[in-house]
């Protein structure tokens, strides 16, 4: 999995946590020279929020939050400080292992608030973008649609063969979709998946994939969308697909659960795979609910 990414089809994103590449065979971690301006540092998260330029071979320059493994790296750092790093990309962890200042420079203050051409991705309270998006049953379907219900949304593609990537979202919603319809109180809550390869993933392939999961329609919703227009939806979640130019069925992603309040805002995104059923009743909990 050593293609370059499609840029065209990525706007400025934030890649945050862990990368899956859904290959039948793991390849080595890759290293990638990493330059750029410390924006944020946060201990408490290992994760240092970095403005930086292209990362040649990989991707192209953005601000982005990444993990480090090793807490030392992060020692003295702080926003404004010039650096130069390693960013290692692994098949289920993306981190970065080194770290070296090269200087201080103020923060510019339009990079620290959020672009005015939207690209940046959304924090916790704030709205999710509107998209048009294409369900199961080949309707046209506009994210506002879901407004006045909260949401979960994940993101998969359908020929993800490695059980604990893909499968496992599914296999997580299925549970979560069980333990709704036990509480009534969660009759508004619908949740969704978005499919991380739309060329592929057509109405026709989502029904029977949707059915076959035991998903209930009525809760449940599978989604696609033209490639460009996908892209540019998941974006805002922070979401990233590298295809392997030889291999199609290969795509390195990473993996992010949101959950989504009523009021159409962002109330908490979970980053990787580790994340319960039981931790997303929760934060449906204490997420916006519906005022009628």
């Amino acid at each position: 999995m050593h293609g370059r990414p499609r840029a065209i089809l990525f706007p400025a994103v934030l890649l945050i946590g862990l990368a899956a590449a859904c290959g039948r065979s793991a390849p080595p971690p890759r290293e990638y020279e990493i330059v750029g301006q410390i924006q944020a540092v946060t201990p408490e998260q290992s994760e240092v929020t970095i403005k930086h330029q292209d990362i040649k071979g990989f991707m192209p320059g953005m601000t982005m939050p990444f993990k480090v493994k090793d807490q030392s790296v992060l020692n003295g750092r702080r926003p404004g400080d010039l650096v130069t790093g390693t960013l290692v990309v692994g098949e289920v962890d993306v981190h970065i292992s080194t770290m070296t200042v090269t200087g201080h420079q103020d923060l510019d203050p339009a990079t620290v608030q959020a672009p005015s051409d939207g690209s940046a991705i959304i924090q916790p309270g704030d709205r999710v973008k509107d998209g048009t998006l294409l369900d199961q049953d080949g309707k046209t379907r506009q994210f506002a649609e879901w407004l006045g219900h909260r949401v979960a949304l994940t993101f998969v593609y359908t020929r993800c063969p490695l059980p604990e990537f893909c499968p496992l979202m599914n296999q997580r919603f299925l549970a979560l979709q069980e333990r709704l319809a036990r509480v009534p109180a969660f009759a508004d809550v619908r949740l969704l998946t978005m499919s991380l390869d739309p060329a592929f993933d057509t109405p026709q392939v989502l029904k029977p994939y949707a059915m076959a999961l035991g998903a209930n329609s009525a809760v449940w919703t599978f989604l696609t969308a033209a490639p460009d227009d996908a892209a540019a939806f998941m974006a805002q979640f922070g979401i990233i697909a590298e295809r392997d130019p030889s291999n199609e069925v290969q795509i390195t992603h990473n993996l992010r659960t949101a959950v989504i309040g009523a009021d159409g805002r962002l109330h908490t995104i979970h980053t990787g795979n580790r994340w319960t059923p039981d931790e997303l009743v929760a934060d449906l909990t204490t997420a916006a609910a519906p005022t009628h």
